[in-house]
């Protein structure tokens, strides 16, 4: 079986799964918000299952330019549901916790629009990866893209250090667990940010058929160990941050009813 098929199974077997979990957190911690933090794991689970669906129609229809394009823009899309997760559960804690600060607005906004532009150029650059001549264009506007992503990171990875080891007595005790599993996801999210920032380099040095960090025609041992699994892993502590914020929230709604029945 070739790499690639083989590691697009494993991308399936393991988000046909997540697709309903995802999707059940979303609906049950939509009223209690913040909003972003729940939904983009619906479309990344969807598009994670759609692009392992495609390397292997891609593996069985070779040259076809339109496929091609499809599966790399579905396979380098999948950072970005990940930071915005991140980004949306920080400004969860800096809103419960430091509302009243100046910077925290001015920091999310900077944030918000990071992420939004190097959406932009990420979805743009899939359109050029895969025809010869605009292909410069691509790997120049996804390096681009990239650095953006690492920039933004790492100005949430230093936010959440400061915030555990300098702020942790201004931070309540419930949202002290959202902060401890951000730390943790830091670790994959940032192999998987070196993987995507090695990738561009590469693809524009040697090109997207002559290097072995391509996604769709490099190595797919190297694909699934550095790009695959840390964002599954990054998913997982997701998940489980959706399940305690459903928990916590109705744990809260429960108690703050008989002091509402009582005030009535």
């Amino acid at each position: 079986m070739n790499p690639h098929t083989a590691a697009a199974i494993a991308q399936i077997v393991f988000y046909v799964p997540a697709v309903p979990v995802a999707l059940y957190l979303c609906i049950r911690n939509w009223k209690y918000g913040p909003r972003m933090a729940w939904y983009p794991a619906v479309p990344f689970t969807l598009i994670r299952l759609a692009g392992g669906i495609l390397t292997i129609v891609e593996e069985q229809n070779q040259g076809n330019i339109g496929i091609i394009i499809a599966t790399i823009v579905l396979l380098n899309i999948g950072l970005i549901p990940l930071i915005t997760t991140f980004s949306a559960i920080v400004r969860l804690i800096l809103q419960d916790n430091f509302k009243n600060e100046r910077w925290v607005p001015k920091f999310l906004r900077l944030v918000r629009w990071n992420i939004i532009a190097a959406i932009a150029l990420l979805s743009t650059a899939g359109g050029f990866s895969g025809q010869t001549g605009t292909s410069s264009t691509g790997s120049t506007l996804s390096i681009v893209a990239y650095v953006q992503f690492a920039a933004v990171l790492v100005a949430l990875a230093a936010l959440c250090l400061v915030l555990y080891f300098g702020k942790r007595d201004r931070i309540r005790a419930g949202d002290e667990t959202y902060l401890k599993y951000l730390l943790l996801a830091i670790i994959p999210l940032f192999v998987r940010t070196a993987y995507g920032l090695v990738a561009v380099f590469e693809v524009r040095a040697h090109g997207i058929l002559n290097t072995i960090w391509s996604s769709l025609f490099g190595s797919a041992v190297l694909f699934a160990l550095m790009a695959l699994l840390p964002e599954y892993i990054a998913l997982v502590l997701y998940f489980r941050l959706g399940f305690y914020r459903m928990q916590t929230c109705k744990r809260d709604a429960v108690s703050e009813a008989p002091k509402s029945s009582d005030g009535a």
